[in-house]
């Protein structure tokens, strides 16, 4: 004459994840009723981005530069910026060395964040490209 525990093992698991789930989407105790601007900043920021392809041809953003001139292109770039950061995008099959460089070249001209720019997981790559869920770049800090 035991009882039987499965239904109440269900029913526990049921609150249990009703109180997850309802805990997470509660909204903020204070409530208030913020003012409406009529004017505010639209000004995206332009990230700058510094793209290395396989032969070792540099660019900026889109511009392509000379390695002796990068320097002076991040420099410029950068003092305008307020986060001083660099994303640095290079070709799978790039010279080591060329990509310290850069970092290097990256660091000299004032940015304070070099972000390496990549693609997901290669494994299944192929169906995802097929369907057209191609992977979106992310930027890792260093």
């Amino acid at each position: 004459m035991g009882l039987d525990m499965a239904p109440l093992i269900d029913i526990v698991f049921q609150l249990l994840i009703f109180f997850m789930l309802s805990s997470s989407f509660l909204n903020p105790a204070l409530k208030l009723n913020l003012p409406k601007a009529i004017a505010h900043d639209e000004t995206a920021r332009e990230k700058i981005i510094v793209s290395v392809d396989k032969k070792g041809s540099l660019f900026v953003n889109t511009a392509s530069v000379p390695m002796e001139r990068l320097q002076s292109e991040l420099s410029a770039k950068l003092a305008k910026e307020e986060t001083k950061a660099v994303f640095l995008r290079g070709d799978a099959d790039m010279p080591y060395k060329l990509f310290v460089q850069v970092m290097d070249i990256s660091r000299q001209a004032g940015a304070q964040q070099v972000n390496i720019v990549h693609e997901g997981e290669a494994v299944g790559r192929d169906e995802k490209r097929a369907s057209g869920k191609v992977p979106s770049a992310d930027g890792d800090s260093l």
